[in-house]
Order: structure tokens, then C-alpha cells, then sequence
């Protein structure tokens, strides 16, 4: 992976290519905090009744939406890296 990173510098197609999949990473990354944390809310909101104004079914709501927002974000992610999973799977199969 350094490789193609040292690479990436030097070529101005591949650099704007990993800036999209860096950018993409990190919305992906805050998307799957915001999952914790509504976990973590709807935990405590059935424990207590709310947390933070909320209850259990204000959570739940929220949580079905970032269902949706997280499958979507996972399939664009998997179909960005189609050619390395392949490579992957070549490397575990023989």
C-alpha cells in the first residue's frame, strides 16, 4: 500500500482517486460513530426513559435512517474498492 501512495504523488489521476476514497473513508468513519452513539442512546433511553430528550422510539427512529444512510455508504465503498477486494480474494484462494 505505501507503494501506491508514493505513486499517487507523483500521478495526478491516481492522486485525485485517493483524495475521493480518503474523503469518502472519513464520511463513512463519522457515520459509523453516529451509529454508536444512537446505540448507545437508545440503550440508556430504555434504561431511563430519555437521554439527552429523547426516547427509546426518537432513537429508533433515528437509528432505522442510519441503517439506511450506512448500507448505502457500504455498498458505494465496496463497489470504489472492487479491484483490491478481487486481488484479495485472488491472494485467499491460491
Amino acid at each position: 500500500m505505501a507503494k501506491i501512495f508514493e505513486e499517487a504523488k507523483k500521478n495526478p489521476k491516481l492522486k485525485k482517486k485517493l483524495k475521493i476514497k480518503a474523503i469518502f473513508s472519513l464520511v463513512l468513519l463519522t457515520a459509523f460513530l453516529g451509529v454508536i452513539f444512537i446505540t448507545i442512546g437508545t440503550f440508556l433511553s430504555t434504561k431511563q426513559g430519555t437521554f439527552l430528550g429523547m426516547t427509546q422510539m426518537d432513537f429508533l427512529r433515528l437509528r432505522a435512517r442510519y441503517g439506511l444512510i450506512m448500507m448505502a455508504l457500504i455498498i458505494i465503498h465496496l463497489i470504489m474498492n472492487r479491484s483490491v477486494m478481487k486481488k484479495e480474494l485472488e491472494l485467499l484462494m491460491g
